[in-house]
């Protein structure tokens, strides 16, 4: 989407497919605004758009640019802002969480997924154990933020006795 296209409602955007993320709180809910400031003062008329995004969560205020461009050697457009209005469709993340559950125990990790599937409906990609921990691929589609996502990750990993070495939410 380019910059005049972005409306202002509640929704995540994205820049070359990574969520902007408030860094206060680590929500991604905004509503982006374009502000308009004078290139030069006293000025002589010139003005340069930015754009800024309203945190929904804690009211950080996000500046940001947009870097699509056109790219002569494919001839192409390449988009790299995108606007995701919180009604009109799901957010899909990529997980990754490295686990470590003690002396092996696949019971609790088979637990962690089953809680993690009702409670999302995650697809897991991959699994595989490294010296001292389990690495988790994961993939979900839903209306949550980041933040919420996290919290219910960690809350479940620790009902289970589960330590998270590392959690990577895309």
């Amino acid at each position: 989407m380019s910059t005049s296209n972005l409306m202002q409602k509640k929704s995540r955007i994205t820049i070359f497919n990574e969520p902007v993320i408030c860094r206060f709180c680590s929500n991604d809910v905004f509503i982006p605004y374009e502000v308009y400031a004078n290139v030069e003062q006293p000025g002589i008329g010139v003005y340069h758009v930015r754009n800024i995004a309203i945190c929904q969560h804690c009211g950080e205020t996000k500046y940001f640019g947009d870097p699509s461009d056109y790219d002569a050697e494919k001839d192409t457009y390449i988009w790299a802002l995108n606007q995701y209005l919180l009604s009109d469709t799901f957010r899909k993340y990529k997980i990754k969480v490295l686990l470590y559950v003690g002396k092996r125990n696949n019971d609790r990790i088979t637990s962690f997924i089953n809680e993690l599937v009702q409670v999302f409906s995650i697809e897991v990609e991959n699994m595989s154990d490294l010296k001292g921990g389990v690495v988790l691929q994961m993939k979900l589609s839903s209306l949550n933020d980041i933040q919420t996502i996290r919290s219910i990750i960690i809350d479940s990993a620790k009902r289970l006795n589960i330590t998270i070495k590392d959690l990577t939410i895309k």
